[in-house]
């Protein structure tokens, strides 16, 4: 998530119709596909009782990316957008519902076949989702002004990642609880055909008639994404926010693995129960986008990261210290009018359970918002799509072997103690940012004076900005 400053806010670009619409369909596509992805995760919970298996569920909505997403654009480029968005979203909603046919056809649904089935499905709808987002981000040059580009893919950013969040965290949860997973599974279906209609109603685009091949234009993907890695490698500011945004990505994921396991496993409750889990955690998020929203402005955004850090790494290791109690006393989560009746050891296990859950949500949202905002402060115009570019795929391919690895310990060790080497981890984490934030310092005063050297160019002052220009080079040599 990011908070964006601009000087007209997001105003002119939500009163452009058409945006609305490319806009609306983002909210609807994404959120839906992180409620089918949590949806999934508990259904796999439910049928083998195996974090192993809910790893291998995430690697099967994760590896498209990094396979297929950069193939993407050189696909979109030949093809009009419109086409493109209307096809991946009527496809998403014919595959969602092949996974009800498939569950509801199926004489064993814990079976081998079904599963991999399952699996199957779950990659498809991955690598048919990894043509709609890059064919939403191409189509909003079309659809917007260049004086609003900046703040549409700003808008576009913010609600990629508050997708994330709502529909794993928040809804997602919510409706496997209430509706269950079936229903929820058709209402996607719906879904998906809402935003098609969204976007059939944009206007139609010529795409590019550049006749190159498609090595020739899996050539310049490289390049790009070259030059992108390598401005993040050189600038470590840059590097430290994206260090935090694939930790963070990777620890939200990893909480939707992980909450039905421990609703099942550790609370003595059942798989859709796993809103219990993640419900304060996305409340605390909520909460600290929008203080951060009103007052972010005023906080040292270092000193936040470092807070947010340490506060994660404290509140991981604690949490699987109590998730380790609930399971040695057999302890049930309770949390309604009958949990007056119990012990006052029993009552407090639970509370502090829910109040570490909600701190953790503080600090995740913190240091994934000032993280973006400093991503995108210190990242060029013109680079900035291929930095996001890189951290997309960073937060694919980094993610995946942990994410496997705790899988697999969960089983072998337990839960609780997969929590508190999730907490040691993120110390490690921040030993790295203390270290390369001190390293950093050199070049956030370079930073400055660049700032300085702008202002004295657009100013007129020249003797002065040459000046400022030499000093700069050679300081950054």
């Amino acid at each position: 998530m990011a908070i964006v400053h601009t000087s007209q806010g997001f105003w002119p670009v939500l009163t452009n119709s058409p945006f609305r619409r490319l806009w609306a369909a983002q909210w609807i596509s994404q959120t839906s596909q992180n409620i089918l992805n949590f949806g999934l995760m508990v259904l796999i919970e439910r049928l083998t009782g195996s974090s192993m298996h809910l790893g291998i569920t995430i690697l099967a909505f994760t590896l498209p990316g990094v396979i297929f997403a950069p193939f993407s654009g050189v696909v979109i480029d030949r093809w009009p957008k419109k086409y493109t968005l209307v096809g991946s979203n009527l496809l998403r909603s014919l595959i969602v519902l092949c996974y009800v046919a498939v569950l509801t056809l199926a004489p064993d649904p814990s079976s081998a076949w079904v599963l991999l089935t399952l699996y199957a499905l779950t990659f498809l709808m991955s690598t048919v989702a990894q043509f709609f987002v890059p064919a939403e981000a191409a189509a909003i040059p079309f659809l917007v002004g260049r004086s609003h580009l900046l703040t549409a893919n700003s808008l576009f950013s913010i609600t990629l990642a508050l997708s994330q969040v709502i529909g794993l965290i928040i809804v997602g949860p919510l409706a496997v609880k209430l509706i269950g997973i079936d229903t929820t599974l058709v209402a996607l279906a719906c879904l998906y055909v809402i935003a098609a209609l969204l976007v059939a109603q944009l206007p139609r685009d010529v795409p590019s008639r550049d006749r190159s091949d498609a090595h020739s234009g899996w050539q310049r993907v490289k390049r790009e994404l070259r030059e992108g890695a390598s401005f993040v490698v050189t600038h470590r500011p840059v590097l430290l926010s994206m260090i935090h945004l694939t930790l963070i990505a990777s620890l939200v994921m990893t909480m939707a693995m992980l909450a039905p396991g421990m609703a099942a496993r550790v609370f003595h409750l059942s798989a859709e129960d796993a809103i219990i889990v993640v419900a304060p955690a996305g409340l605390g998020m909520l909460l600290t986008a929008m203080t951060l929203g009103r007052w972010g402005a005023r906080v040292h955004k270092q000193r936040l990261v470092l807070a947010g850090l340490a506060t994660m790494t404290l509140g991981y290791a604690l949490l699987g210290v109590l998730a380790w109690r609930f399971q040695v006393t057999n302890q049930r989560f309770i949390l309604d009018a009958t949990m007056i009746d119990l012990p006052a050891a029993s009552a407090a296990l639970i509370l502090s359970s829910v109040a570490l859950t909600l701190i953790l949500g503080i600090a995740m949202s913190a240091v994934n918002i000032v993280s973006q905002t400093q991503m995108q402060e210190q990242t060029p115009d013109r680079l900035r799509g291929r930095v996001f570019s890189v951290q997309f795929m960073l937060n694919n391919l980094v993610g995946i072997p942990p994410m496997l690895a705790i899988a697999a310990l969960a089983d072998l060790i337990g839960i609780p103690q997969m929590l508190v080497g999730i907490g040691g981890t993120i110390l490690l984490v921040l030993a790295i940012t203390v270290r390369l934030q001190r390293q950093a310092a050199p070049s956030e005063t370079i930073l400055h004076e660049g700032a300085l050297l702008s202002e004295q160019a657009a100013a007129g002052d020249a003797g002065l900005a040459t000046s400022l220009e030499i000093e700069l080079c050679d300081a950054t040599n």
